[in-house]
């Protein structure tokens, strides 16, 4: 043998040595990231999970070296306490996830934890037939996606829904109203007055008289009825399930509650009432906007009445007040 020249064997050994370097240094990198990682093989057992994905989880040290499935190992995050669900809508959770890994699908799961992070779930299939998971927490995002939801469908003064959201709601409502043939009432409410309240004690206590409204609205409406201030001193409650006497029924107490209430603002006392107008599906009122037009046309009988009422729409009271206005 030339001297300078290895045994091969030799060379082969130094060579699956530098590739073990090599492994060892590219999975401590992948330990120390901040996303989550499993690999898994062909047969879906895991192959290798990183220390980011074993806290995200609540993995301990003696199941990671298992090489369980990813079944075994949703089945332990299930009786951890990483998930922030209930346990039904949990397994709705583990159902998507196995799903994605079966088709090899890439697009992005949210999940979130009790900790109030938010992980997004992502799978890429491998050459082998294995799947690369990848867990990130993306709870800045949704944070500022969450916070970007509330601004365009709240109303800032109020924390009610605003007009835009209202009608997005009512939609949805009005269209399952009308498969099933459910009943379904509106109210809308008006601040007696209001311009007087402004001239008399100022805008800023004006402010206070709006956000006094509306929290006796969000207070004491059903967990089923959408509220929403519709701009200005105009407010209107949606009612599932409600036809027009109930609706009725619900704008008096509602009128009595404001009309009752102490409302100090600018250190004054300031007597506030509300006038309603109530409308509910019928032959008639084929959109939401219909049914909204009957309600304001309630109303304005209302303040015709002498205010601090509720009207029930009635087509023929409706249409006289107009005429007389």
């Amino acid at each position: 043998m030339r001297a300078g020249i290895k045994p091969r064997r030799e060379s082969d050994e130094d060579g699956a040595a530098d590739r073990a370097a090599e492994l060892a240094a590219l999975r401590a990198i992948v330990d120390d990231l901040d996303y989550g990682i499993v690999v898994l093989d062909a047969e879906r057992r895991v192959r290798f999970l990183n220390r980011a994905f074993r806290r995200f989880w609540n993995v301990p040290e003696a199941i990671a070296a298992e090489r369980p499935t990813f079944v075994k190992l949703m089945y332990h995050g299930r009786g951890s306490s990483a998930y922030a669900v209930d346990q039904h809508r949990l397994g709705n959770y583990v159902e998507k996830q196995l799903e994605a890994i079966r088709k090899g699908d890439d697009a992005p799961l949210n999940i979130r934890l009790t900790s109030g992070a938010t992980i997004q779930f992502r799978c890429k299939p491998l050459p082998d037939g294995g799947r690369l998971l990848t867990y990130g927490n993306v709870s800045d995002l949704v944070r500022q996606a969450e916070a970007l939801e509330l601004l365009a469908t709240t109303d800032p003064m109020t924390g009610l829904a605003n007009r835009r959201q209202f009608f997005k709601l009512a939609a949805v409502e009005w269209s399952r109203a009308e498969r099933y043939k459910r009943p379904l009432a509106l109210l809308m409410m008006d601040i007696d007055l209001f311009k007087s309240v402004n001239d008399t004690y100022g805008h800023a206590a004006g402010d206070e008289v709006i956000k006094a409204v509306a929290a006796a609205l969000a207070r004491h409406k059903r967990a089923s009825d959408i509220a929403a201030r519709m701009g200005g001193e105009e407010f209107a409650l949606l009612l599932p399930e409600a036809g027009i006497e109930a609706a009725v029924a619900a704008g008096e107490r509602l009128r009595k509650l404001v009309a009752e209430a102490v409302i100090v603002a600018e250190g004054k006392h300031i007597p506030v009432t509300i006038s309603i107008g109530a409308s509910a599906c019928d032959a008639a009122a084929r959109t939401v906007e219909d049914l909204l037009n009957e309600a304001d046309l309630a109303l304005y009988a209302a303040k015709r009445g002498g205010r601090n009422r509720v009207s029930g729409y009635d087509p023929a009271v409706a249409l006289g007040a107009v005429a007389h206005a």
